[in-house]
């Protein structure tokens, strides 16, 4: 019976050294994440949001450029929060804001805001094959021949927008003159300011026009 209790209490061969392999595995796993949530990805998801088309850093090594601004922008995030959590003061346990729990709460906010303004953005178009909803694309180059196409294609959207508006004011100017000539006393005045009004209305889109088409012009040809 004691030699029984003697064996249970004995020390298997190599459990020391499998409990320590778990622990050191067990500190790794909880250490990478929170390097990874200090040093990287509030940095990583803010350059995203302010550079999000792919190779507005450099054309060659533009993820060598996001990756390396990232960990410097999430320096500065880290040191900007801790600045922010020491300025609340003590709390009535005696000890700051600046601990572990804060800190993963408030930078992994920091990162998901971050993160949904890169996406609105179009930093993160591959997101598109999760869901047709989540697909968005950053803005063209300022200067690329796609910039100069959504600009005209807005031009063109506002020209169309101003005629089919001046082709509906002329037909009411029309009606409202008729219905000037039918009626008389108050309604053929009621009418008259409307017809005005209508005119008014007229000149100043055709003056847009005008403006718009010279503008478009001068843009095609430089005249």
């Amino acid at each position: 019976m004691f030699f029984g209790r003697v064996l249970a209490t004995q020390n298997v061969p190599g459990e020391g050294l499998s409990r320590a392999c778990h622990s050191k595995a067990a500190v790794a796993l909880e250490l990478i994440p929170a390097l990874v949530l200090l040093f990287f990805l509030p940095g990583w998801t803010l350059i995203n949001a302010v550079f999000p088309r792919k190779g507005e850093l450099d054309r060659e090594y533009d993820s060598l450029y996001r990756i390396t601004l990232g960990v410097v922008m999430s320096i500065v995030v880290v040191i900007l929060y801790g600045f922010a959590l020491n300025s609340l003061g003590v709390q009535s346990s005696g000890f700051g804001y600046f601990n572990a729990a804060n800190l993963w709460a408030g930078l992994s906010v920091i990162t998901v805001a971050f993160f949904l303004a890169g996406w609105w953005r179009g930093a993160y178009p591959f997101l598109g094959r999760l869901h047709p909803k989540l697909a968005r694309m950053p803005p063209p180059e300022k200067h690329s021949m796609a910039a100069e196409l959504e600009h005209d294609k807005a031009t063109l959207a506002k020209l169309r927008e101003l005629a089919a508006e001046r082709e509906k004011l002329r037909r009411r100017i029309k009606d409202f003159e008729r219905r000037i000539e039918l009626h008389s006393g108050d309604a053929k005045e009621h009418y008259g300011r409307q017809r005005n009004e209508a005119k008014a209305r007229l000149r100043e889109v055709d003056a847009t026009l005008k403006a718009l088409e010279k503008a478009r012009a001068e843009e095609l040809y430089g005249a």
